[in-house]
C-alpha cells in the first residue's frame, strides 16, 4: 500500500471517529460501514504468486509457470483496522 493510500485511509478514519464522537451514531455507522466495504473492495486481499482475491477456488498458477497447492494472500484493506480506527471496535 502506497504511503498517499495509507494517509488517505487515516485521514478519512480520523475524520469519521470525530463525527461519531459528536453523538451521531446511527448516520455515521452506516457511512464507516460504507467507507470500509467501498476501500476494501478497491484493495482486495491477493494472492503474491497469482494475484488472485481472497476466497478463490482457483489453483494458484503463478506468473512464473509454476503451480502451488496453495495461495499465499497477503495486502489489502484492513477493514477491521479501520473500523477500529473509526471508534467502531469489534464490529463486522
Amino acid at each position: 500500500m502506497s504511503r498517499y493510500t495509507k494517509e488517505h485511509y487515516e485521514d478519512v478514519a480520523r475524520l469519521l471517529r470525530a463525527h461519531h464522537l459528536e453523538g451521531n451514531d446511527c448516520d455515521v455507522q452506516d457511512v464507516v460501514r460504507a467507507f470500509a466495504d467501498l476501500f476494501a473492495t478497491d484493495n482486495p486481499i491477493l494472492c503474491i504468486y497469482c494475484g488472485y482475491i481472497k476466497g478463490t477456488t482457483e489453483i494458484c498458477d503463478s506468473a512464473d509457470g509454476r503451480l502451488r497447492n496453495e495461495h499465499l494472500f497477503e495486502g489489502g484493506f484492513d477493514r477491521e483496522q479501520f473500523l477500529a480506527a473509526c471508534g467502531l471496535e469489534g464490529e463486522n
